[in-house]
């Protein structure tokens, strides 16, 4: 037991000291945020500036909507919008000699049947979906306006429905998700994140700690005093209070950053969370880290060096990466068939059914059923771990690949 203490005293102080360890505790999820939300961001604010550009008097020439008005319907433009943004052509004929002059970048023809039909025909200079959306909802606003005459009615007529509150005739229990501009709506992706980047990364230290102490020989020295198991039981737990200590940090921070509006403890009151959702959290990330944990140090253990490691180190956490590709069927759709699937398959379990929890509704005896084979699993790989944590596995310098894999799984523990 002395030995084990000793291992786990190692590990923890040892993970603590690196510098690399508290980049990645507060740089990676700043980065990731950045990346995803940034990005969002950028993209509405120049899908806005078009819009708004094409509404001011100094853009009207270079954004300038050519139309054949052949019933002449159009008689005035709405308030607020410059004049010389639409041109009008007596027929299509000298339309089209303007587009290709390059007076006009595209035109409209307001057909003859136009009330009969409502349809309007576009010819455009180029293939370009985005502007074009922008012009034709603008041009689309000009034809209501003149077929109304009101500017109030016209803003009915394009948007009917601006405000729509959505109240679930039978509500879940759970966290609402249904607005993206609530603080709760994230909290589903939140808890993805975090607990993804926990598990793979606090198991990467694993595979890392195991490989370096084989190339560095450091393993020849502690296996003098350490049998294997004590070693392996010593790291995972050394390294799992490590994964605790990030989890609490990036939950924390998580709290924070994602709403500034909000203070923590007022941002914490609006959520609304299943009874025992902290149990369950804590019970499913503890088997979830001890699961790839184990497999990757069993992977250490194998390999003779930390850079051949990390070319299995993908297909071992490739079942953890399926919930993240799906991280929107979590959010909209917790109870659907795929993401109930997720949640009961073990090796996808430890984040699908902590982050359906988050998102609400999950009958309660799922959690029960899908923690029971996640334990059952997580027992049988860390059984599988101890077979290739031996002191012939530890000491070998056989390079490692399947043949390997299946030989020493064969082998008699």
């Amino acid at each position: 037991m002395r030995n084990i203490l000793l291992v786990i005293k190692h590990e923890i102080l040892t993970t603590l000291g690196k510098r690399s360890f508290w980049i990645m505790t507060f740089l990676f999820p700043a980065l990731v945020i950045a990346f995803s939300f940034g990005s969002q961001v950028v993209a509405e604010k120049s899908f806005e500036g078009e819009e708004q550009e094409l509404w001011s008097e100094d853009a009207a020439k270079l954004y300038a909507i050519g139309y054949v008005d052949e019933i002449a319907l159009i008689e005035a433009l709405p308030p607020g919008l410059s004049p010389g943004l639409l041109q009008p052509f007596p027929d299509e004929a000298a339309a089209q000699a303007a587009l290709e002059a390059g007076e006009v970048e595209q035109y409209y023809l307001i057909p003859s049947n136009f009330i009969e039909s409502g349809e309007l025909v576009l010819v455009d200079s180029e293939f370009s979906p985005f502007g074009s959306m922008v012009e034709s909802n603008l041009f689309e606003y000009v034809v209501k306006y003149n077929l109304v005459g009101d500017e109030k009615l016209t803003n009915v007529l394009m948007d009917p429905t601006p405000l729509v509150e959505n109240i679930p005739l039978a509500p879940q229990g759970g966290t609402d998700t249904s607005s993206p501009a609530s603080f709760s709506y994230w909290i589903p992706y939140a808890t993805l994140f975090v607990f993804f980047f926990v598990i793979t990364m606090t198991s990467g230290f694993m595979l890392q700690s195991v490989a370096q102490e084989k190339e560095n020989r450091t393993v020849e020295v502690l296996l003098l005093s350490l049998r294997p198991r004590e070693l392996m039981l010593g790291k995972v737990v050394g390294l799992g209070v490590v994964a605790l200590l990030q989890m609490t940090i990036w939950g924390g921070g998580g709290l924070l950053m994602m709403d500034r509006r909000l203070g923590l403890v007022e941002a914490a009151a609006a959520l609304t969370l299943p009874p025992g959702f902290v149990a369950w959290a804590a019970l499913y990330f503890v088997l979830g880290y001890l699961l790839y944990a184990s497999i990757l140090g069993a992977i250490g253990a194998l390999a003779p060096t930390a850079r051949e490691g990390t070319q299995f180190t993908f297909i071992a956490m490739l079942p953890l990466m399926i919930p993240m590709w799906l991280n929107n069927v979590f959010a909209q759709t917790p109870n659907g068939s795929l993401a109930t699937f997720l949640s009961f398959f073990p090796l996808t379990a430890p984040v699908s059914m902590v982050t359906r929890l988050v998102a609400g509704g999950v009958p309660t005896w799922q959690p029960a059923v899908g923690l029971l084979g996640l334990a059952a699993t997580t027992y049988l790989f860390v059984l599988l771990a101890a077979r290739f944590f031996r002191a012939d596995t530890l000491l070998s310098s056989a390079g490692l690949d399947w043949q390997r894999i299946v030989r020493e799984f064969r082998r008699e523990a």
